[in-house]
């Protein structure tokens, strides 16, 4: 009976449970119910249960699956569908009657750590024996049933238990075999990494005639399993569910057992030693039942879409085996092995390791030729394989090969990436096919038609970029609006990487747009949850739309003119066209109301980044216009708000000031004219108005230097005033005596607007110059991070110019000694000058000589004003 597990039968005693456990199964066979318990996704296992329905030739077919996804197994069974696929399972509480304002708040605090859904997928590709087990049973005629715990009472027990991690989990499960003690211990005791290694040693490296004696395979699985099984103790199966799951399965079996029936079970084989014994059981047997209003639930099941990196263990999925795509070249060997040679086999071998060889060279990540990596490779492969007593390389041999035949030295981070290619090709992106007439939502057969009418590749999960001309190209406009939509709604189908963006105001200049896309089982998951909005993305993303207004309400930003913009420029990149007209007449209002200066003159901002697109997005540009020339009048009025003395306000205010004068100069550049209907004079000069609601007493009086420098500089720009005015103020700002945080603040406003205005004044750094040199150290000091700060805006060029004047007027002269300077001094340098100078001062001072360093530094002043 073990004949495989030599490690089992070493031991001194196999445990009585389990030699009962055996006793009974015998038994239960007599009666015609036979058991296959199997591990998810082994194709060792599936190749056996194929042989072993062949066999036996059940009248039905009992699989570990919620009884509830019984209606998708026609789907299951279309020659259409084609694995890997899914059933995406749903499960949402609901709460009749209309609770109490008390019962409310209680339920919001219920429901921080509940979740309101409860989603899983139960997956299958080619070599899953569930997936065997279906389709035998179409050919033999024999009838499939799920039998395990419906969806929604997996989801009563999981919400009462609170373990919000159970949402997007997999339905079936084998943390168990890597917490086994057992299977821990002969892992070691085999000299296996793991599991995973060890499961690979004992099980899928028997070949196909080994295989076919299925009855004999399924055995050791049960040993496997049930040595598994008797680590765990009664608390924690009850805690997992596992007891309530394994009383339905029973209850299921127990109503098809009949003498006229031959019965075959296929479940994971953590649950058959449990079945076994509560079906041999002569009197009751301890039920465990869902105790809860079930009809407060309602569930929901699709098939979708399901691909191979999603089913990868190493991917994070719980009951997967490791790289689906190396086992599925396993599943299609073992097909076609049982009348081949062993060159055949080896040949199989070498043909995938080609393929994977020269993918690592496609991706330029060999440091070799294919051939030798294939070569090398390959002869270390068979002789593990060898070493190890297996017939052909197992994924260990093969990885470890790789590691030898191609890793010099040690794992280090670029070596690193070839092993994440080399776990690429072994997991594969491989996507499947669902039958067109199975049960699906309409919006995800809308979705996904629109996407491949759109020319879309949507085979495999690889990512891909697409480059969209939105500008010259009608159809291209309308893909990205469709992608739009689809971001929006959070689809995640694809991601724009590059292209104009006309809801931040950014790269407004770029003609192309450029997304990066795949289509995943997440996004088939998404639309689906999606579904109960509606079946046109359009309709949903409008009810989105909504939500964010009521919480814009919520939050008191309900009648704000800048959120408002912000809404009106997505619902126009989204084509939202029926609520671009309410949208809009919600903003006029919102303009005239609004009274912070901020929110204005970002709705503005936000306005004349639509007129920017207004051709591309297919918007009326009369719209746009009509009320960006209010917004841009009503800011004007507010400009009172400048004169508010918190630090963060002050800079808030410089920079509504430099966006309002911008949007200004647009208008003006763009030869607008302002409407009749809004304003009382066909041709209202803005920039006047602007300069009319800004008054400088009232700066001064505030000590709002930096915006009396920024005003400055604007009106220098506009013709306001002349170069020689300006001089004057800047040598107003600087003059001695001057409060050096008012000077550095007025230079700050500057540089704000203009940084080369005053880079190109030798007026304005000699004024600079006279005022810094009349600060005492510690003031300069003192003031020396704001310094650093305001001249750290210039640009290389910028800096040279400046450098270049500052030498000249403090005596540095030529370039080669300025040259030196800013090559030589370094940031620490200047610090650990200023620390002996302090000191060199203390001593001075110590000797009383502070008049004589005075005096020095003023006769060095006086020699350098000479020289210049």
């Amino acid at each position: 009976m073990m004949q495989l597990l030599d490690p089992i039968t070493v031991i001194d005693e196999m445990p009585a449970r389990l030699k009962q456990a055996f006793h009974l199964k015998q038994q239960l066979a007599q009666q015609n119910v036979f058991f296959a318990p199997i591990r998810h996704h082994s194709p060792a296992c599936a190749f056996a249960l194929k042989q072993y329905i062949n066999e036996i030739k059940p009248t039905h077919i009992l699989i570990e699956a919620p009884t509830s996804f019984e209606f998708l197994i026609q789907s299951l069974q279309d020659q259409a569908t084609e694995p890997p696929i899914a059933i995406f399972a749903q499960a949402q509480s609901h709460h009749n009657g209309s609770p109490s304002r008390a019962q409310q708040d209680e339920q919001h605090q219920a429901n921080q750590s509940q979740p309101e859904f409860f989603s899983a997928y139960f997956p299958f590709c080619e070599y899953s024996p569930e997936w065997v087990a279906i389709q035998a049973a179409k050919q033999q005629h024999a009838e499939v049933k799920f039998i395990d715990l419906d969806w929604t009472q997996q989801s009563i027990l999981k919400s009462q238990q609170k373990d919000a991690d159970w949402q997007q989990k997999s339905l079936m499960s084998e943390r168990y075999f890597a917490h086994s003690q057992y299977i821990q211990k002969l892992a070691e005791s085999m000299h296996c990494r793991n599991h995973d290694e060890l499961w690979d040693h004992l099980f899928e490296l028997q070949n196909a005639r080994q295989l076919q004696q299925a009855e004999h395979f399924f055995d050791d699985v049960f040993a496997w399993c049930s040595l598994a099984r008797l680590d765990y103790e009664q608390e924690v199966l009850l805690q997992e569910a596992s007891l309530h799951r394994e009383d339905v399965m029973w209850n299921c079996i127990q109503k098809v057992i009949d003498p006229e029936h031959r019965v075959l079970v296929v479940t994971g084989g953590f649950h058959s030693i449990a079945l076994i014994e509560n079906l041999s059981q002569t009197s009751q047997a301890e039920r465990f039942i869902v105790q809860d209003a079930k009809q407060n639930w309602q569930e929901q099941a699709w098939l979708i879409r399901y691909s191979f990196d999603r089913l990868d263990a190493l991917n994070g999925y719980a009951s997967g085996m490791p790289s689906p795509a190396y086992y599925q070249q396993q599943w299609q060997n073992l097909n076609h092995e049982s009348n081949q040679a062993p060159e055949q086999i080896q040949l199989q071998f070498f043909q995938y390791l080609n393929q994977l060889c020269h993918f690592l060279n496609q991706e330029n990540a060999l440091d070799v030729t294919p051939y030798i990596a294939l070569k090398n490779t390959a002869e270390l492969a068979w002789q593990l394989a060898s070493l190890r007593g297996h017939y052909q390389p197992s994924r260990y041999d093969l990885l470890d090969a790789l590691q030898s035949a191609l890793i010099k030295g040690e794992m280090d981070d670029g070596q690193q990436h070839l092993f994440t290619l080399i776990f690429q090709f072994l997991s594969g992106q491989q996507l499947g096919e669902v039958a067109q007439s199975q049960h699906s939502p309409a919006l995800l057969q809308n979705t996904y038609q629109q996407i491949k009418a759109y020319r879309f590749n949507l085979n495999d999960t690889i990512l891909r970029n697409r480059k969209l001309d939105v500008y010259r190209k009608p159809r291209h406009q309308e893909i990205s609006q469709y992608l739009h939509l689809l971001e929006f709604v959070g689809c995640h189908f694809a991601q724009r990487i590059a292209g104009p963006d006309f809801v931040q105001g950014a790269s407004l200049d770029l003609l192309f747009e450029e997304w990066r896309y795949a289509w995943t089982p997440s996004v088939e998951a998404r639309l689906i949850e999606l579904a109960e909005m509606g079946n046109q993305l359009e309709h949903i993303a409008l009810l989105k739309m909504l939500k964010l207004q009521q919480e814009n309400e919520q939050q008191g930003m309900g009648q704000s003119a800048f959120e408002t913009a912000k809404l009106l420029a997505l619902a126009c990149r989204l084509g939202l066209k029926q609520h671009l007209e309410q949208l809009s007449q919600q903003l006029d209002g919102y303009l005239e109301s609004d009274q912070n200066l901020a929110s204005v003159i970002g709705a503005a901002q936000q306005l004349y980044y639509l007129w920017h697109g207004h051709k591309l997005l297919h918007i009326p540009e009369q719209m746009v216009l009509k009320s960006l020339s209010f917004a841009v009048y009503q800011a004007c009025f507010l400009l009172d708000q400048l004169y508010d003395t918190h630090e963060e306000k002050i800079e808030q205010n410089l920079k509504n000031l430099k966006t309002l004068h911008e949007l200004i100069l647009n208008i003006r550049q763009q030869k607008m004219q302002l409407e009749h209907h809004v304003f009382k004079t066909q041709d209202f000069d803005l920039l006047s108005l602007m300069y009319e609601q800004i008054d400088l007493t009232k700066l001064d009086e505030f000590h709002l230097n930096a915006l009396k420098g920024a005003l400055h500089t604007l009106q220098f720009l506009d013709h306001q005033i002349e170069q020689q005015q300006l001089q004057q103020y800047l040598q107003l700002a600087f003059a001695a005596g001057s409060s050096p945080e008012d000077s550095v603040q007025y230079l700050h406003g500057m540089f704000f607007i203009a940084p080369e205005i005053f880079v190109q004044s030798k007026v304005a750094i000699d004024a600079l110059h006279q005022l810094v040199s009349h600060w005492t150290e510690d003031t300069f000091i003192q003031i020396l991070p704001d310094l650093r700060y305001i001249f750290s805006q210039l640009t290389p060029k910028q800096s040279t110019q400046g450098s270049k004047l500052i030498a000249q007027i403090t005596g540095l002269g030529n370039d080669t000694i300025l040259d030196q300077v800013l090559s030589h001094i370094s940031e620490q340098d200047v610090l650990q000058s200023v620390q002996l100078n302090q000191q060199l001062y203390k001593i001075f001072a110590y000797d009383h000589l502070e008049h004589w360093v005075a005096n020095s530094k003023q006769h060095l002043s006086e020699q350098q004003g000479a020289n210049s």
